[in-house]
């Protein structure tokens, strides 16, 4: 039976998405969207899925040690598009808060300072102590030429992260954490740029650096982002603002602005061929890599479980003679933007029997 009071949180969840995403045209993500997608393997999917959860029950893993290998943006995100399915496919009520409960209690271990859902403007995974912490290691001192820099650097990661995940899992490769409030107007905000060179599937991919952290101590700047953790938004001068900076690239400092720029052009020119790639290939070959893909992000779960994360056989069948033009076709939205944002919100509510 439903218990509303436990499932109050909800309302947050609701709330962040109508923010990040009520007005979204979908027209603009390219190859395709979600929307398009998922629909088309709803059934199958979560069958894979609910394996997963279950699988982390029976062994017993605790959600603190699934939060340690699952990032806060795809968790939200794909919460979302979870529910979305279990609606396409009109899951009962226990099974579709089976899954929405899954999803809010790692990201309740993973950030315990709250927002979790971005609502507030945050993605916060350390306290006030360990930001300070992260802010007392050895940093640059910021200045505009490293600015445009590391800006550069960022832009082409996540580009490149467009064409390795879709639009639509690519914040498999970007996430933003902060902003942590430092004292006297300063604040730390994290930038991850990491699972870029994935060679389980793409194999060929001529990535330089697998992972990319970057630490920056802004002055007069007010940073946020929201539901969509890659997502960001600034108020001040970011270039100007740039009073210390810290680089790690797999895992080692970069001070260098040369080879940073070095860095930036390969992640721009992979991006750039690996975005013709993608957008080229044939809608069935495009179908079958986007079920792997939509596998391959939750990868460090089944890691940990020590279960296999590529699709079943049945997964991977489900998108065999179906068009994506179909899979879209499945939601029923209204033409206005008021009355599309309440259908979609009633979508998302897994406590609520509202369908396609």
């Amino acid at each position: 039976m439903e218990q509303p009071a436990k499932y109050a949180w909800l309302d947050e969840f609701l709330d962040s998405a109508d923010k990040a995403l009520g007005y979204m045209d979908l027209a603009t993500l390219q190859p395709t969207s979600w929307q398009h997608f998922h629909p088309l393997i709803a059934k199958e999917w979560l069958a894979w899925f609910e394996n997963v959860i279950d699988e982390r029950e029976k062994q017993r893993v605790p959600f603190g040690q699934a939060a340690l290998v699952l990032q806060a943006g795809w968790l939200r995100t794909h919460l979302l598009f979870t529910m979305e399915d279990v609606k396409a496919v009109r899951q009962g009520l226990e099974q579709r808060l089976k899954h929405a409960e899954f999803f809010h209690e790692v990201l309740k271990a993973e950030m315990p300072q709250g927002d979790l859902f971005g609502l507030n403007g945050t993605t916060r995974l350390h306290s006030k102590e360990q930001a300070e912490k992260l802010a007392e290691q050895e940093f640059q001192a910021g200045t505009p030429e490293a600015a445009r820099a590391l800006g550069k650097l960022y832009n082409a990661a996540y580009n490149l992260g467009a064409g390795l995940y879709l639009d639509f899992y690519m914040d498999k490769a970007i996430e933003n954490f902060g902003s942590y409030d430092l004292g006297d107007g300063r604040v730390l905000v994290i930038k991850d740029m990491r699972f870029l060179k994935p060679t389980e599937v793409w194999p060929q991919i001529g990535t330089c650096a697998d992972k990319l952290r970057l630490y920056a101590i802004y002055e007069g700047v007010k940073f946020s982002t929201d539901m969509i953790a890659c997502h960001t938004q600034y108020q001040g001068n970011p270039i100007n603002g740039l009073k210390h900076w810290r680089l790690e690239k797999d895992g080692k400092p970069v001070s260098d602005i040369a080879e940073i720029n070095e860095v930036a052009t390969n992640l721009a020119t992979v991006g750039k061929n690996q975005w013709i790639a993608v957008t080229t290939m044939p809608e069935q070959e495009l179908l079958e890599k986007a079920v792997e893909l939509r596998c391959f992000v939750f990868k460090p779960l089944c890691d940990l479980l020590k279960i296999n994360w590529k699709p079943t056989t049945e997964l991977l069948k489900a998108v065999h003679g179906k068009t994506l033009r179909q899979g879209f076709a499945t939601w029923k939205p209204p033409k206005t933007k008021q009355a599309r944002k309440k259908y979609w919100r009633k979508i998302w509510d897994p406590r609520v029997e509202a369908y396609p």
